[in-house]
């Protein structure tokens, strides 16, 4: 009886897990086949958002604290490589240049005297001049030695003698200095002074040099073929060192620049293919690869739907270039895949 029984219970618990994986079984089943399925359809790529930027955008700007007299480009305009964009007031430094050159001249004359050395006539006019410090000399000293005399017997007085001795004195510093110059101008001009003249003519010609290339930095011409997206300063403006007047963009050169969210960053590499596309041409695919990978990761503040909450994300900026740009202009933004 109770083998009847357990034989009875064994059957049972066999019909109900027969029952059990004819239920469960093709649940399995779908769901490992769902499991490969999206093994399979998983993509093998990455995306991220790009815009189109430019290779080189240049900012004008000051290297001189001056009056603005003429900004010639609009916002818009395009310009073309050694265009004159910007000038300004040049009246100050013009000044400058003129005084500059004036010393120069006046330099490089007194060199030239120097190096052609004394004329005869000049020895002449010193030779005189001796002479006739001489003859002054010797009638201040005749004088002195009357009113020292005269001192001695008490015929003149202390004062009248000091006016004569100063008067001596006066007339042998004069008489010692052209006899100086007379032997000077015998000899010549030594060495010295005429190495001292070529140090004038030099600092004065550089001088000048320095001042003709400031002036240069008064007018400003355009360093790239491109136009104006940017206009800061306008005419009759005074503008100081450093500060920004226009930025021109290069259109023939662009590229575009996608970040990487935290998640993807590490897995992009220089040259790997990228396919490019945008909303404005939703049929066409834009052939491209990675031209350049930030190693550095910066932080970038990401808005929910409510206007008022934000949070921080990294992200890897990566710079691509494009077979082709047809279509494509500076700030539209695109969709990068990257390909494996």
């Amino acid at each position: 009886m109770k083998t009847k029984q357990a034989s009875l219970f064994i059957l049972v618990i066999l019909v109900l897990l027969a029952a059990g994986l004819s239920l469960l079984g093709p649940s399995i089943v779908q769901k490992e086949t769902a499991n490969q399925v999206n093994k399979q359809l998983k993509p093998s790529y990455i995306t991220a958002r790009g815009i189109v930027e430019t290779e080189h955008d240049v900012e004008i700007s000051s290297r001189v604290n001056e009056l603005i007299t003429k900004v010639l480009p609009k916002k818009g305009d395009s310009v073309a490589k050694g265009d004159i964009i910007v000038e300004f007031d040049r009246s100050k430094i013009a000044s400058r240049l003129s005084m500059a050159k004036a010393s120069l001249a006046e330099a490089k004359a007194q060199l030239k005297e120097l190096e052609k050395g004394t004329r005869q006539e000049d020895i002449e006019i010193s030779m005189h001049r001796m002479k006739r410090a001489e003859s002054i000399y010797e009638k201040a000293k005749a004088d002195y030695d009357r009113q020292k005399r005269l001192l001695s017997s008490k015929a003149t007085t202390i004062v009248d003698m000091d006016r004569a001795e100063e008067k001596m004195r006066v007339a042998s510093e004069e008489l010692n200095e052209n006899k100086a110059n007379y032997e000077k101008s015998k000899t010549g001009p030594r060495a010295e002074e005429i190495e001292r003249a070529k140090a004038s003519v030099m600092r004065a010609s550089a001088e000048v040099s320095h001042i003709e290339a400031q002036m240069k930095d008064y007018t400003i011409k355009s360093p790239i073929d491109g136009f104006v997206v940017e206009k800061f300063k306008e005419s009759s403006e005074i503008v100081n060192a450093g500060e920004p007047i226009l930025i021109l963009i290069d259109t023939e050169n662009l590229r575009i620049t996608a970040e990487l969210e935290e998640t993807n960053v590490g897995s992009s590499v220089v040259n790997q293919p990228v396919e490019v596309t945008t909303d404005t041409y939703k049929d066409k695919i834009y052939k491209g690869r990675v031209t350049k990978v930030f190693s550095a990761v910066k932080r970038k503040s990401q808005r929910l739907f409510d206007p008022a909450s934000t949070f921080d994300i990294n992200t890897q900026e990566i710079h691509i270039s494009l077979d082709d740009y047809t279509g494509l202009k500076r700030g539209m933004t695109v969709t990068v895949k990257f390909l494996k």
